[in-house]
């Protein structure tokens, strides 16, 4: 009993280790040094979360808020707040038509085209006198000016005829009132106004250069394609994917009176042409701006005309 008692505390002195079984253990003591130094460790720690916690708050209060992402500009479009012109320049020409045409025959008719178009509470006649007979013939609106509370003016030139006189022209301006549910109606009588005389000085030509080897090269080209077109085949010497609207009938054409292309490369080239028709008994000259594309096949290759406009503004 003595052996094995004894034998116990050597026992408990030994622990399996890295070097295999009964390797000899042996607790250490913890010295004043170790501490000091785990107390060092500890503290480094701590004062370093301190200094990162310190640091984060410190760009976060002093960083601004990243910029917003671009937004895409906004689609452009018709201002709500623009004014209907083109109604308004509507409802102009039906008044204008029906204010200046008058029979003391049937005085109810002026009336009664007209009270469709006014606002509320006018007088249908709008000031005429019942008297008289005239007949508006021919009305172009012109500029809109608009005014406060959906309240506008519109120029309107118009031709009248009275008896077997000759026509003349009048300009008007009609006032015009955006009215309930958007409608637009005439507010009063128009007035009347004298038309301008006299036209603005026509700009001075501007000389234009020309390619006439080029124009010579393809002046037969566009010659085609103008007597194609006159006859209604326009699109038999048109180059592919090009569509042009067949002349009225009664349009002959006379000559192609000249063909001067400007100076130009590449696939696509433009001129001027000059042409006569014969036209309503009569002739008439007119200039057009050509454009010609080069097609291309396995055999050959060819100018056709691609486009067909007035002069352009050059």
């Amino acid at each position: 009993m003595v052996a094995a008692e004894s034998a116990a505390p050597e026992e408990a002195g030994r622990n399996p280790g890295p070097e295999g079984p009964g390797a000899p253990w042996a607790v250490v003591p913890e010295s004043s040094q170790g501490l000091a130094r785990a107390g060092q460790l500890a503290l480094w720690g701590t004062a370093g979360a301190v200094c990162l916690l310190a640091l984060v708050g410190a760009r976060s209060l002093f960083a601004t808020d990243p910029a917003p992402a671009p937004q895409a500009a906004p689609a452009s479009g018709p201002s709500t707040s623009a004014y209907p012109e083109d109604a308004a320049r509507a409802v102009a020409v039906r008044a204008v038509r029906a204010y200046l045409t008058w029979d003391e025959k049937q005085p109810a008719g002026r009336a009664r085209e007209l009270a469709g178009l006014l606002a509320v509470g006018l007088d249908p006649q709008l000031g005429w006198d019942g008297r008289g007979a005239q007949t508006a013939g021919a009305v172009v609106p012109g500029a809109v000016t608009a005014g406060t509370g959906g309240r506008a003016r519109v120029r309107v030139e118009a031709e009248v005829m009275t008896g077997a006189g000759p026509a003349r022209w009048l300009a008007l301006d009609v006032p015009v009132l955006v009215g309930g549910g958007g409608r637009l109606v005439v507010s009063g009588a128009p007035a009347l106004l004298g038309v301008p005389d006299g036209a603005a000085a026509a700009p001075e030509p501007t000389p234009r250069p020309a390619d006439l080897a080029f124009s010579t090269q393809t002046r037969a080209a566009v010659t085609d394609f103008y007597k194609a077109w006159a006859s209604g085949g326009g699109t038999q010497v048109t180059a592919p994917g090009t569509v042009l609207p067949a002349l009225p009938d009664g349009v002959e054409l006379r000559t192609v009176q000249s063909w001067e292309a400007a100076p130009g490369t590449g696939a696509d080239r433009s001129g001027v042409a000059r042409v006569v028709w014969a036209v309503g008994g009569g002739e008439i000259t007119q200039a057009y701006r050509v454009t010609l594309t080069r097609v291309e096949s396995v055999r050959a290759g060819r100018w056709q005309v691609s486009g067909v406009t007035g002069d352009d503004l050059s």
